[in-house]
């Protein structure tokens, strides 16, 4: 069973910021920066990261979790909840781990405090979403959510409120829908027990804020308000050859984007089998002792 430590952080601006704690106590810290309402990804690392002795951070964006909503924010608005997270932590220097949409997130904030970042890591990166090269290789459903996300998000919402009544009837059915296409390597990963019911709970829990899940998704197709040439930060960019969600094609781009990059493309797997490369992964991002 995954240790999980749970906090609150009130902000200055009246906001509450939720964040849970997983891996060493006293480790060097890690912000893990997973999609919309989700913390599977911190817990899916946490072994890894205690054996490493690493602390990951996972802070709930707005409206999800024990986070107050906040409509108008921005990607690049967002990492001040960061700051102020890591000030009350008392962290100099951290590394940051995103996955999916929680990219965008951690590139923002190498952007905008790169004395405090040291190292990035993304997992299936999210890039802009400025031409159709980079999501010609992207499933179907998921260009067709994100087209509605830019040109109706009304019906977005409608729709995320159907899928949000499934997940609290019956969670598990809708876990099995989102990885029924997904590669054998990543489905051996979710056999293990333990991962299926992180993959189970994670589900529930990102769908229980379908309007947030919509201004995410919405905030995706817009400008990130900053450029990823102006990143100054080390940033390792991860993908499987196979991941249909964050297609490869989207990890070159942000590769030949950002100057100072290491692209690793692994043969065989979508997200899910990232899983054997944690370890590798927290290793490059560990900040300084």
């Amino acid at each position: 069973m995954i240790a999980e430590r749970e906090d609150r952080l009130e902000l200055r601006s009246g906001r509450t910021l939720g964040y849970g704690l997983y891996g060493a106590r006293h480790g060097r810290p890690v912000f893990v920066l997973d999609g919309p309402g989700s913390r599977g990804l911190a817990r899916a690392a946490a072994m890894t990261a205690g054996e490493l002795g690493l602390r990951l951070i996972a802070p709930d964006r707005p409206g999800f979790g024990a986070s107050t909503p906040e409509p108008d924010r921005s990607i690049l608005s967002w990492s001040s909840d960061l700051v102020a997270l890591a000030d009350e932590l008392g962290l100099d220097r951290i590394g940051v781990l995103a996955q999916s949409g929680g990219c965008p997130y951690a590139l923002a904030c190498a952007y905008r405090v790169p004395g405090r970042v040291a190292r990035v890591a993304v997992i299936g990166g999210i890039a802009p979403l400025t031409s159709r090269a980079v999501t010609a290789d992207m499933a179907r459903q998921m260009r067709t959510t994100l087209m509605l996300a830019r040109r109706a998000p009304w019906l977005l919402r409608r729709i995320l409120k159907g899928v949000a009544r499934q997940a609290r009837r019956s969670p598990e059915r809708l876990a099995h829908r989102i990885v029924a296409a997904a590669p054998p390597a990543d489905r051996r990963v979710l056999a293990d027990d333990e991962l299926w019911q992180i993959h189970v709970r994670t589900t529930a829990e990102a769908f229980a804020s379908p309007a947030s899940i919509a201004l995410e998704l919405g905030l995706l197709t817009r400008p990130w308000g900053f450029e990823l040439g102006d990143l100054r930060v080390p940033v390792a960019i991860w993908v499987g050859e196979r991941d249909t969600t964050h297609p490869p094609a989207m990890a070159i781009h942000l590769a030949e984007q950002i100057p100072d990059s290491d692209l690793h493309l692994v043969p065989d797997i979508g997200t899910f089998g990232m899983r054997d490369h944690y370890e590798e992964i927290l290793r490059g991002i560990a900040p300084p002792r």
